[in-house]
């Protein structure tokens, strides 16, 4: 069973994960990857932000340790690099978000010359998170779909925390007006629900599909 409750609610980042990627991408520079640290820890911290937080980040590293135990996984400091950065810039107001944040990741990897390959795999993984691919045929990359799985687990975690969750997203909403944001919000949602698979990668299908479904249907229903 995978670990997918309200135990997973951890609000902190982890610096010793943080050095122990920079590390892996040859980064070894302790007084830059502190203050990037603090960077990225003061932006999931923002006050307007009630799901995309430090707490979304941390579920989203879990979803990868326990999917890279159960397959083999190309490209994975790749992917922990981009889910460390894919919601860094997040106002819902603006519907660039994925790309002001790659830029962060970009900037972060350029200044420590980073290989080139591993920025630009990084930077299309950031820019995966848009959810704008709804067929496999889309996507450019096996990574891609771990990318856009794990950061669409939340929908088919336990209905307790995707309740949470939910509320959480109606809370960063919360400058709309009521009738607006559930207008909104079922086309989000029942378009989630319309795809012909939720989930890319057979690991999640297998794991979460079902569930993803029956939450995404009682959202809908209670909107």
């Amino acid at each position: 069973m995978w670990e997918t409750g309200p135990n997973l609610t951890k609000h902190s980042l982890s610096l010793t994960r943080w050095q122990r990627l920079c590390q892996q991408f040859d980064i070894d520079d302790p007084y830059a990857i502190k203050q990037e640290f603090q960077r990225i820890a003061r932006a999931y911290g923002e006050k307007h932000r009630a799901y995309h937080t430090a707490q979304h980040i941390n579920e989203c590293l879990s979803w990868l340790d326990q999917s890279a135990q159960k397959a083999a996984i190309l490209h994975c400091s790749s992917l922990e690099m981009a889910l460390w950065y894919h919601d860094w810039v997040y106002q819902p107001q603006l519907n660039d978000n994925e790309q002001r944040s790659a830029e962060q990741a970009v900037t972060f990897l350029n200044t420590h010359h980073v290989h080139p390959a591993q920025i630009k795999q990084v930077e299309m993984l950031i820019l995966a998170t848009g959810h704008l691919a709804d067929s496999k045929s889309d996507r450019k990359a096996e990574s891609v779909d771990w990318m856009v799985d794990i950061d669409l687990a939340i929908l088919g975690a336990v209905p307790q925390r995707f309740l949470q969750y939910n509320s959480q997203i109606h809370q960063e909403y919360g400058w709309l007006p009521d009738a607006v944001y559930q207008a909104r919000r079922e086309q989000v949602l029942s378009a989630f629900l319309g795809r012909p698979t939720i989930y890319q990668t057979g690991l999640f299908q297998a794991q979460l599909e079902i569930q993803a479904r029956e939450n995404l249907s009682v959202a809908i229903g209670a909107l």
